[in-house]
């Protein structure tokens, strides 16, 4: 067995293994080649940086890996690990990961991150006995977005360029990997930023994909909160997603009123649960 990067590896051969790996999973999904190719652009999965488990010149496992710099830390996203079915049991993991950890460059702080399916308990396990610790559980949300429309003195703009100071500003919940300001830019072209106006000052917003239906970020300044902000913003939403079902993701539990407002007024339902863990290297 050979534990090397992916930077030669097709993106086809990849989706091959990437399939048959999450065929039996916990909540079994398959990607087509487009929404791969999507997946790594968007999540900014670098192959070069990527691992992969390679018995005889085939691929048999992988982790798919990202990394940002924040705070003078390097962050390094695990993006997604695999293993087909009959090299399970083999320690294939953490090869790979001791092979991502010799690898890093000994002058930063460094910091594994990913995310675990809740109730994935060998997963769970498997990251535990690696070091990692659970740091937070996120929420992910689905549905039809049931809001009625009032009238309102809420003015909704949409945003040209993301401005993130002031978006920062509204936040009580720190945005996962998928959803950070790193991943962001880099979909710009893709995402529709909305602003929510009160006398010609921005009280809210919201970030999303209209066309493939994700909300990424919503917030609204704390001291505007239980103003209809959010609920005209989810309104326009669901508008511009033509009444099909919306996802938004890795919504931080500690903040219930979120959840609260997500399920019972904007009618969306929390159909997945997901425990972030992390693993700081210091040297």
């Amino acid at each position: 067995m050979e534990i090397r990067n992916l930077k030669n590896i097709s993106v086809e051969e990849l989706l091959s293994v990437f399939n048959e790996s999450f065929s039996d999973y916990i909540v079994p999904f398959h990607l087509t080649s487009e929404q791969l190719k999507s997946k790594i652009s968007a999540e900014k999965i670098d192959l070069d940086l990527s691992v992969g488990a390679f018995q005889s010149e085939k691929l048999v496992g992988f982790i798919l890996r990202a990394e940002k710099k924040e705070n003078h830390q390097r962050i390094i996203y695990n993006a997604g690990t695999g293993v087909i079915r009959e090299y399970r049991g083999q320690g294939l993991v953490r090869k790979m990961y001791d092979h991502i950890l010799h690898s890093l460059n000994t002058e930063d702080t460094n910091i594994l991150a990913l995310e675990v399916i809740v109730g994935n308990d060998p997963a769970i396990r498997a990251y535990e006995n690696l070091g990692f610790k659970t740091v937070r559980k996120l929420l992910c949300f689905n549905g039809i977005i049931n809001i009625e429309e009032k009238q309102s003195d809420i003015l909704l703009v949409e945003i040209e360029n993301f401005e993130w100071d002031l978006f920062q500003s509204f936040w009580e919940i720190e945005p996962s990997w998928q959803s950070s300001k790193e991943v962001l830019e880099g979909i710009r072209k893709d995402c529709m930023i909305l602003g929510a106006y009160m006398e010609g000052r921005l009280v809210g917003y919201t970030i999303y994909n209209p066309v493939i239906r994700k909300v990424y970020q919503i917030a609204v300044d704390k001291k505007y909160r239980r103003q209809g902000i959010g609920s005209q913003l989810f309104n326009r939403i669901g508008k511009d997603c033509k009444g099909q079902a919306v996802s938004f993701n890795n919504v931080d539990d500690s903040s219930a009123s979120t959840a609260l407002f997500l399920e019972s007024t904007a009618g969306l339902k929390n159909w997945l649960s997901q425990f972030e863990m992390k693993k700081n290297i210091e040297y």
